[in-house]
């Protein structure tokens, strides 16, 4: 069976993968749970996941702890999360699009322009009523969402300046097989071109696409400004990234291993947000030390032509579902 060939070699590499955090001395660990994720060490989803490690060893005073595998060494996200549900990995982050393969109601996020900034974000994040109506269906798959994490709002970046609507025209963009985000690359004009997440820089470095979407912390962490050195500022979706905990997992653990996991899923949260935050400030400076050229098209001509997506969604998944996008946007 494909998935369980996948976690043999998943498996394989506990023994060398795995970055587990020490810090103070306390008593003998009674629980260890692995935690992986698809970025780099320098990526604030590691020092979020570190965050979640450092608290959930404190609060537990060395009774629980969290070995971490970065850099995609147990897989894609897709594995990730499977490997979640049969309860070969104990906790994941994962964006909101992949979720929603799982559980279609995280499909919302997929959305474009339904925030209009990080704070925007952070209030629907937090909505107890959003979060259990989100959550529901999802832990009835064997997943359970224990925090929400942003990873940044997605822009365009690619191989030639974009200034405009009409830039966009033809241009091949690379996208995650999502399908509101190529339902809103095709209304801009654009070519969209799924690809895994780990061919974008050759597809960049060879001229398979123009260019791609994504977080623009994670094009300079990914040192993509090296094949595509401009960026065009849109900010059409901020990337909501929940971290997930096997629901196998998650009834094994005691009332106050439960309560210990929130608080430290909440501690990460935070922790992890802020760093998002404080990234954004400096972009700018970031991005001119790369060289990159900047641009910032006018949005309203781009909200306008992607509210057949909306459409798109509203026929597909019915009232009852757009009342969420309502709900988040205080229609």
């Amino acid at each position: 069976m494909k998935i369980r060939t996948r976690i043999t070699t998943l498996a394989a590499c506990l023994v060398t993968a795995a970055v587990t955090f020490t810090g103070v001395t306390h008593a003998s660990p009674e629980v260890t749970l692995k935690l992986a994720h698809v970025q780099p060490e320098t990526h604030a989803f590691h020092k979020g996941s570190v965050k979640f490690a450092e608290t959930l060893k404190e609060v537990s005073d060395g009774k629980m702890e969290v070995q971490i595998f970065p850099n995609g060494v147990m897989g894609n996200e897709r594995d990730l999360l499977e490997a979640l549900q049969i309860g070969s990995l104990d906790l994941v982050t994962v964006t909101s699009a992949l979720t929603s393969k799982f559980s279609t109601n995280y499909q919302v996020f997929s959305l474009p322009f339904l925030f209009d900034s990080y704070e925007d974000a952070f209030r629907v994040m937090d909505d107890p009523e959003i979060r259990g109506s989100l959550g529901e269906k999802l832990i009835g798959k064997g997943i359970r969402p224990v925090a929400y994490w942003i990873g940044g709002a997605r822009s365009y970046y690619g191989r030639s300046e974009v200034e405009n609507l009409p830039d966009f025209q033809g241009k091949k963009v690379r996208t995650m097989e999502d399908p509101y985000y190529l339902a809103t690359w095709k209304a801009l004009g654009a070519i969209p071109t799924p690809l895994p997440f780990g061919e974008v820089y050759s597809a960049l470095q060879t001229g398979l696409v123009d260019g791609a979407e994504g977080a623009i912390n994670t094009y300079v962490s990914k040192k993509f400004y090296e094949s595509a050195p401009h960026v065009a500022m849109v900010n059409y979706v901020y990337s909501i990234q929940p971290l997930h905990i096997a629901e196998s997992r998650w009834k094994k653990l005691s009332e106050q291993q439960r309560e210990w996991v929130k608080q430290a899923a909440d501690a990460s949260a935070t922790f992890e947000r802020q760093i998002i935050l404080d990234e954004d400030r400096k972009m700018n400076d970031t991005l001119a030390s790369h060289g990159v050229q900047v641009t910032r098209p006018d949005i309203e001509p781009l909200r306008e032509a992607v509210a057949p997506v909306y459409d798109k969604f509203r026929k597909e998944f019915g009232e009852e579902a757009y009342s969420l996008v309502k709900q988040i946007r205080k229609d």
